[in-house]
């Protein structure tokens, strides 16, 4: 998906841009991977039949990230 498909269909409720800066700024994410949070976040929205993304698709977007760093040793198995 290209950022202007992003921008076209990956519609953000209130208050998800301010989450997206505080992650960008903790962890220092590149703009291509706020991209991967945000097309994660649109299929869980999906998922759940909701049209816009809100911000319970992204938090769960995001700890989708940490929980793979967490048990990566676990994918091996």
């Amino acid at each position: 998906m290209t950022p202007y498909l992003i921008k076209k269909y990956c519609q953000l409720n209130t208050g998800i841009e301010e989450l997206l800066k505080k992650a960008y700024k903790l962890y220092n994410y590149s703009g291509r991977t706020i991209h991967k949070f945000i097309k994660i976040a649109r299929t869980f929205a999906d998922l759940d039949g909701a049209y816009d993304i809100r911000k319970q698709d992204m938090v769960a977007s995001l700890l989708s990230r940490d929980l793979d760093k967490e048990h990566k040793e676990m994918t091996y198995l």
